[in-house]
């Protein structure tokens, strides 16, 4: 039997009040569908102990060096890039999918609506006959995301479990 492919888990819902229980979710929709998760969210025995008695920025460098540990581990990383605290994804699932990319890892992201930036921006905006731009000018890019994560990622739009079922498909499991 081959080794099942090893996804890495990744988005902000490790914030949100009810995050172990969607990293709980996550973990067993993966193992169901044929992979071997890792959800940074739930740990994973690999982890190095995160020991916040030794204060804040000092657990944080633990959480870092987990992380790195699991995305070099995986096959694939699977990431929310929905709004997180404002109208653009998690600065750090970014990185995260960013280093999974130098890698050599796939990239599967999903998204709830794949419309334009420009269609979804609630700012003052004005068209320059090629452009469109926020009220500080700045022209919005014609992806539904910035192109330095659409650009290598295979972006679904829909749910985690959407995503899911994508590279199950890519993968032939």
């Amino acid at each position: 039997m081959s080794k099942k492919p090893v996804v890495y888990i990744a988005g902000p819902e490790c914030f949100m009040p009810d995050g172990k229980e969607k990293a709980e979710a996550a973990v067993k929709l993966c193992e169901e569908l044929g992979f071997d998760p890792i959800s940074p969210a739930k740990g994973h025995p690999m982890a190095e102990p995160v020991d916040f008695s030794k204060g804040k920025k000092e657990a944080g460098k633990q959480i870092f060096r987990n992380n790195i540990r699991y995305i070099n581990s995986c096959d694939l990383v699977i990431a929310n890039m929905n709004d997180f605290r404002g109208w653009e994804p998690d600065g750090g699932t970014c990185f995260e999918i960013g280093y999974a990319y130098t890698q050599g890892k796939k990239i599967y992201v999903f998204i709830d609506n794949t419309r334009p930036y420009y269609e979804k921006y609630k700012g003052d905006m004005s068209f320059d006959g090629v452009f469109w731009r926020d009220g500080n000018g700045a022209f919005f890019e014609s992806g539904c995301m910035n192109l330095m994560i659409s650009g290598h990622a295979t972006v679904v739009e829909g749910t985690f479990e959407d995503a899911v079922r994508k590279a199950k498909e890519d993968f032939g499991i």
